[in-house]
């Protein structure tokens, strides 16, 4: 198959490549970042640049697009202008929706589980109120709002936290604890946010099925089983890796300032699990992280 990966060189993206590129074709996407695959398509643009995108379906036309290029932090969505945010968030993945839709490609956009009210307590349904509190989180839902207007074959994935070590340029939050933690280091886990995490690799395995399951359509929700905190995720790497778990310094996100805070966004992913994908326990893919690390 033709598959169209945007975001080709961050975190997610990398994990989809390994994933996707036996017996497919592959167009890769980045911008500021080059992919660290070789032996690929790739193309280099900024989503703001629309007519570039035009002229990347134009040229590939793929059968298949995985959109996960975006701002996709929120701290990072309030440093940058708010129409740059929304041009790249939502205009851009509206722009692709209808690319898609003109060659009746499918589309799987990422996006958050942060959309959700985060105060009506545990696994919320696909169904649940939305109540996005940060710019990035709603850019995101108006992103998915635009993508359910002008297409008719998407998958919408409202990601959970998802960690594994990063195979981009950047270190990542897993990497961040990990090693300060193997260096003796202290790290801040957060105890009061609870999400249901999904590993990287897992993430993306779970993608390259989604691609060939024609039942998949709509919103979805993407994340593991288990609804944990940032603690008790950094207490399962020191229980696998030997790590001291008083290196871990248990923080209340309420006492922080400066965040945005979400307190229970963990989500029901029955959904998910209807499918028939292979979705890992948090203790099962923490060890096969570290295994091949």
């Amino acid at each position: 198959m033709k598959i169209f990966i945007t975001g080709a060189s961050g975190n997610l993206g990398g994990y989809l490549v390994e994933s996707l590129s036996p017996g497919n074709e592959l167009l890769l996407h980045y911008n500021s970042n080059p992919c660290s695959q070789q032996n690929f398509r790739t193309v280099q643009f900024d989503l703001t640049d629309f007519d570039e995108i035009k002229k990347a379906f134009g040229n590939f036309k793929p059968e298949c697009v995985i959109h996960t290029a975006a701002i996709s932090n929120p701290n990072i969505a309030d440093k940058v202008s708010k129409e740059k945010v929304v041009n790249i968030n939502v205009k851009a993945s509206e722009i692709i929706a209808e690319e898609c839709s003109k060659i009746n490609s499918k589309l799987i956009f990422t996006s958050t589980d942060l959309v959700y009210n985060g105060n009506l307590g545990a696994y919320l349904s696909e169904n649940s109120q939305t109540n996005p509190i940060s710019l990035y989180a709603e850019t995101k839902l108006n992103a998915e709002k635009a993508i359910a207007s002008v297409s008719a074959e998407f998958i919408i994935l409202r990601t959970s936290l998802m960690y594994g070590f990063s195979n981009s340029s950047g270190e990542n939050h897993f990497d961040f604890m990990f090693n300060n933690l193997v260096n003796g280091k202290t790290v801040q886990l957060f105890t009061d946010q609870f999400r249901t995490p999904l590993a990287l690799f897992n993430a993306a395995e779970m993608i390259a099925q989604l691609v060939n399951v024609n039942a998949a359509k709509g919103v979805i929700n993407f994340g593991g089983s288990e609804r944990v905190s940032r603690f008790y995720l950094g207490k399962i790497l020191c229980e696998e890796t030997g790590f001291s778990e008083e290196l871990i310094i248990p923080t209340k996100m309420k006492d922080v300032e400066g965040i945005y805070k979400v307190y229970d966004v963990s989500m029901d992913t029955g959904k998910l699990q209807s499918l028939g994908l292979n979705q890992l326990s948090i203790r099962e893919s923490i060890r096969k992280i570290l295994a091949e690390k």
